[in-house]
């Protein structure tokens, strides 16, 4: 019993040893810039038949939209494919709640709310973002619902939102791969799985974004209740009880299913949480990952467990956000139609380049205690 009880220590202990190698950014290792569009590689572009995608065009920012959409512009018409798709929970009393754009340093606060009360949500996370505070990705990939002998249980879901937030249809195909596959990349560097599902910044995305993330092996996310906690950054006439009144007016509206999208960015939006949370749950809702109310119980591709293989590069320099101006209109009310998630455009973060970190002592000094403490576990236990 007592042997049982070291080896689970000995987890738990190499377990915060990564978080501390995380935090430090010291694994070596090469990245896109910051914010800016990742460089298309013929490795992951060689992971699309393109001639199988869409002809749908390349679109611009001022584009106006068609009433005759070809090519299910969800962005201009709500249009939906519904064998590909994914909008809302199919059951009846299940909420998938969602968080996009981070992580951020606003959401450990968060993690530490959602671990108190158990709960587990969907993070669609952008790649720049991961570079920055892969750290954190471990934590919410590894989070604690609760301590059974110092037994760690599975976290939230993670996704994919892009390297650096770009509306999906005004990229070319190849820019697509990039953006989708470095994100990816990332992720699996930090916690050793690749996402089975995506989310298009904006919620911008046609028949040519589907068809490469259905070859690319992604499933798209979209939601049926917005917040607009995103204007609370930039509009000073926004006013954030709006986002817990929307959530009461939901819960009270016939019962459904529901997918909800907030973010993790801004710390305006970040602090709703802890307040919409209860409403859902009182309203009678159950909250899920979306996985998870999708009736899938693994979120990532191929055959996954939860360790953690190796460790991102963390940036050099940090990012300081800065605003994206674009009119919109104030929404003090639920809208009738899901309506874009942000202004459109790129990430609201500085663009600056990164450089990979190169080994330190310190990494080295990190992996030297976690082998002495995998011997000392073995010979005297």
């Amino acid at each position: 019993m007592k042997s049982i009880i070291n080896i689970k220590f000995l987890f738990r202990f190499l377990y915060i040893c990564l978080l501390i190698q995380l935090s430090a950014g010291v694994v070596p290792g090469d990245w896109p810039a910051i914010d800016k569009p990742p460089p298309i590689t013929p490795e992951f572009s060689s992971l699309v038949d393109f001639t199988k995608v869409a002809d749908a065009p390349v679109r611009t920012l001022n584009d106006k939209c068609q009433t005759d959409d070809q090519f299910c512009y969800w962005s201009c018409t709500n249009c939906v494919r519904n064998e590909t798709d994914i909008i809302t929970c199919p059951n009846v009393g299940d909420w998938g709640l969602t968080l996009d754009d981070g992580p951020s340093e606003f959401t450990t606060d968060i993690l530490n709310f959602l671990d108190a009360k158990n709960i587990k949500v969907t993070f669609f996370v952008v790649g720049s973002r991961v570079y920055e505070r892969p750290d954190i990705l471990l934590r919410a990939f590894n989070a604690v619902n609760h301590l059974t002998h110092l037994t760690l249980i599975k976290g939230h879901q993670i996704g994919v939102h892009t390297w650096s937030h770009p509306s999906l249809t005004t990229q070319t195909s190849e820019q697509i791969v990039a953006e989708l596959e470095w994100t990816a990349k990332v992720i699996k560097a930090v916690l050793g799985v690749r996402p089975k599902y995506m989310r298009p910044p904006f919620g911008n995305y046609d028949d040519r974004v589907r068809d490469i993330c259905k070859q690319l092996g992604y499933k798209v996310v979209i939601w049926d209740r917005d917040t607009n906690d995103w204007m609370s950054d930039e509009d000073k006439t926004f006013e954030l009880p709006w986002v817990e009144a929307n959530f009461s007016q939901w819960v009270k509206e016939p019962k459904a299913g529901h997918i909800s999208l907030e973010h993790d960015l801004y710390q305006g939006a970040a602090l709703q949480v802890p307040s919409v949370i209860p409403i859902v749950i009182n309203g009678g809702y159950s909250i899920k990952q979306v996985g998870t109310c999708l009736g899938d119980n693994n979120f990532y591709q191929g055959n996954i467990t939860n360790a953690n293989t190796t460790i991102p590069v963390k940036p050099s320099t940090s990012v300081t956000p800065v605003s994206v101006s674009q009119p919109y209109a104030s929404i003090k009310s639920i809208p009738s139609a899901p309506p874009s998630s942000s202004p459109s455009g790129t990430s609201t973060s500085a663009v600056k380049n990164s450089s990979a970190i190169k080994s330190t002592n310190l990494n080295y000094f990190i992996w030297l205690i976690i082998i002495g403490a995998i011997l000392f576990n073995s010979v005297f236990f």
